[in-house]
């Protein structure tokens, strides 16, 4: 059966909880879409980019049993320590595979993200970081991209500082 956040809203949490993992991932996936918000309803330059705000309804996260996952700030350095890439759009491309690979282990995906901040050493390469995002964010979750004059390590030209995500306890 389908459920929908009207029926989810008319249970118990016993009975929400009751539910098989596959429903309540469904219903965590509306839980998440309900929640994200525009500050207007005009049409911005950033639309599709960047949600203005998201309102986590934990009533609502309780009933499917939402986890909430918070990935540490990512580099395009590898595992080992090695930086990927040699060039900004390489590096953009690697610290998103990076963040990828985290919420993975997770058992979540960029879908399940609700806010997301990133340090850009060179912010004339906003475009550019914005095509490279694209290809990884299919929902815009909340958004900050903060320009520095450096990071850890000089070579480095990105960090994802902050990711929060959902996924559903099994």
């Amino acid at each position: 059966m389908t459920y929908t956040l009207a029926d989810l809203d008319a249970m118990s949490i016993y009975e929400a909880n009751a539910l098989p993992f596959d429903a309540r991932d469904r219903l965590l996936d509306l839980i998440i879409a309900d929640g994200r918000k525009q500050t207007t309803a005009l049409d911005s330059y950033r639309i599709g980019l960047y949600g203005d705000y998201f309102e986590e309804d934990l009533l609502r996260m309780l009933k499917v049993r939402a986890v909430k996952v918070f990935v540490r700030g990512t580099t395009p350095s590898g595992f080992d320590g090695e930086i990927v890439g040699d060039t900004d759009e390489e590096q953009y491309r690697a610290a998103f595979r990076h963040t990828q690979m985290s919420l993975q282990a997770a058992g979540t995906d960029f879908s399940r993200v609700v806010t997301l901040v990133i340090f850009l050493t060179d912010m004339s390469k906003w475009q550019l970081l914005n095509e490279v995002y694209r290809e990884f964010i299919p929902n815009p979750p909340c958004r900050a991209v903060i320009g520095t004059t450096g990071l850890a390590q000089p070579p480095l030209r990105i960090e994802i500082v902050n990711c929060i995500a959902y996924r559903v306890a099994a």
